[in-house]
């Protein structure tokens, strides 16, 4: 009786874990620098953590606020912000259980976006155990698809 008991949460905690990854380019590994988003909680530092260990530089803050334009018969002025780093990482995530390791149970949504282009690198989203989403995200970075 233990042992069907055992094998079913097994089974349902197996089939609450999904991610689903989208490519959109290559890593640059030549410029290991991220601005991230500020404290440690949660999957954030989680992220956080893989990325330092992973040679990264992080940065909290993002650049300077530019203005910049022309003056005269056709003004046209523009503002933008810039960012002292290479990539930006934005995560959302909520907490719904916890796993059989006694991890965070999580629905998550991770983008990595590359402030020279301002275009996503890859998304990741989906549900499971916090552990699992940070290896998904490293293999990720890594241009490992597992």
């Amino acid at each position: 009786m233990k042992k069907a008991l055992l094998i079913i949460l097994a089974t349902l905690l197996v089939g609450c874990t999904a991610h689903n990854v989208q490519l959109y380019s290559k890593v640059d590994h030549s410029n290991k620098t991220v601005t991230v988003p500020p404290g440690s909680r949660g999957l954030k530092g989680k992220l956080k953590q893989a990325l330092t260990q992973e040679g990264w530089k992080l940065a909290v803050d993002r650049g300077p606020s530019v203005t910049e334009g022309r003056l005269g018969r056709d003004t046209r002025i523009k503002q933008y912000s810039t960012f002292n780093t290479r990539y930006r990482l934005i995560t959302l995530y909520r907490q719904y259980d916890y796993c059989f390791d006694f991890t965070p149970a999580i629905n998550y949504e991770i983008s990595f976006i590359d402030n020279y282009s301002g275009s996503e690198v890859f998304t990741i989203d989906g549900s499971g155990c916090e552990s699992a989403v940070v290896e998904k995200f490293k293999n990720t970075l890594k241009g490992i698809d597992k």
